[in-house]
């Protein structure tokens, strides 16, 4: 594809089969990108395109400023988005565990990662999956990140104890069961559409 150029995407160290894609872009009906993202190595669903339930974008969140903010304040955090290089980029990724309630607290699966373009191949530098608490004031408001707070669970022993105090019982089968299959393709993508209009914008 002209203006675009391609790079070989490895797929994230958390996958025991490595598998390559070309990054490349699909242009979608409403003027946005995807690439194309593992297993097959096939297209994204365009935004329009994607189903409500056990698509690669689930989310369940009443609407998307509520998941935009949430995403914005942990790229804040430390717990959440670090820097281990210069040259890469963060990104965050969320998914909401007991979407039955729009209210505050709300409790999110949330997978950031630290990502660099390195012999022309996107890797993860670093990153990190779990359960996490946000909490707000339920108020009407523009969502003030200096206003979010978290609460997330402890490594090692302390993590079951910690997702007892933390979640309520119908979360906590929900993150034990949890299936990250969806998430890691939802901030793969995220990654290759950043790359993809970053090298688009330099050309």
């Amino acid at each position: 594809m002209s203006g675009v150029g391609y790079l070989i995407l490895s797929k994230l160290t958390y996958q025991a089969e490595p598998v390559a894609c070309t990054l490349e872009a699909k242009l979608c009906p409403g003027g946005s990108y995807v690439g194309r993202i593992g297993p097959d190595c096939e297209f994204a669903a365009c935004p329009s395109e994607t189903l409500c339930e056990g698509g690669p974008y689930l989310s369940y969140f009443a609407n998307d400023y509520i998941e935009d903010a949430i995403t914005d304040y942990l790229l804040t955090q430390k717990h959440f988005s670090w820097k281990t290089k210069e040259d890469s980029r963060n990104f965050c990724v969320v998914e909401n565990l007991n979407p039955e309630d729009e209210l505050f607290p709300l409790y999110v699966w949330a997978r950031c990662g630290e990502f660099i373009i390195q012999d022309d191949e996107l890797k993860e530098v670093s990153g990190m999956s779990g359960p996490t608490k946000i909490n707000y004031p339920n108020e009407m408001s523009f969502y003030d990140l200096n206003r979010f707070s978290y609460e997330a669970p402890g490594d090692g022993s302390r993590y079951s104890e910690d997702i007892k105090r933390i979640f309520p019982e119908n979360v906590q089968q929900r993150i034990f069961g949890f299936n990250r299959e969806n998430i890691n393709i939802k901030i793969e993508a995220l990654a290759i559409n950043w790359f993809i209009f970053s090298r688009k914008a330099g050309n």
